[in-house]
């Protein structure tokens, strides 16, 4: 489809500021991980940094969604976030944290294998 096509990423690389960053839907490991690994290698032929988080959402297929994080330079770390929430923003959210953040990187042993080998 378009938006997990070479064009769309294209596209979205020249609307990028330098170290300007893009999140897209990235589907469900455990239903579409071949077409993730796809999606994952035509990024990295565009963008100079990409890597692949998920999070669980109970009213999507299989309970997971996932998101191709990419930016427009090489060396980027996701995982660690640039910046935490203060105690008062961090005691108005209901599911975001710092940990959870870094958690969303850490896929099962089957996906890591595929998309980090």
């Amino acid at each position: 489809g378009a938006l997990f096509g070479a064009e769309f990423y294209k596209m979205v690389n020249s609307a990028l500021k330098p170290g300007g960053v893009t999140c897209s839907q990235g589907e469900c490991m455990w239903l579409h991980l071949p077409l993730i690994k796809s999606m994952q290698v035509c990024c990295k032929e565009i963008f100079g940094s990409v890597d692949y988080a998920y999070t669980c959402i109970p009213t999507y297929p299989s309970g997971q969604i996932g998101f191709m994080v990419c930016g427009k330079e090489g060396g980027k770390e996701w995982a660690p976030p640039l910046r935490k929430p203060t105690p008062d923003q961090q005691a108005a959210f209901q599911y975001y944290s710092a940990e959870m953040h870094a958690a969303a990187f850490v896929l099962p042993e089957f996906a890591r294998r595929e998309l980090r080998p």
